[in-house]
């Protein structure tokens, strides 16, 4: 089962790559998934699902297909809530 997202740890988004980890992070609690799970599924290894979610690495064109597919949305409308978080924070800041 995923573990919800709480204060304690809440995703930064100062960054666009930081925004589409959250983003991809919220997503995939929302469906309940883990990490794991969508490791598996997505052919790809926990630690690079881990990375994407945490903003550490920008993730490649077919991870964020894989994902897209997998949460059955289209990758623009996963772009476009990233932008979204990625523009909250930046007004938060002013």
């Amino acid at each position: 089962m995923a573990r919800p997202i709480t204060q304690r740890l809440k995703r930064k988004t100062e960054t666009l790559r930081e925004a589409f980890g959250t983003a991809v992070t919220y997503q995939r609690v929302k469906s309940n998934w883990s990490q794991e799970q969508v490791a598996q599924e997505s052919g790809y290894v926990k630690q690079s699902i881990g990375n994407v979610e945490r903003g550490v690495v920008n993730p490649s064109f077919p991870l964020v297909v894989a994902l897209s597919d997998m949460f059955e949305m289209p990758v623009s409308q996963l772009f476009a809530r990233a932008e979204r978080l990625h523009r909250k924070n930046a007004t938060k800041a002013k």
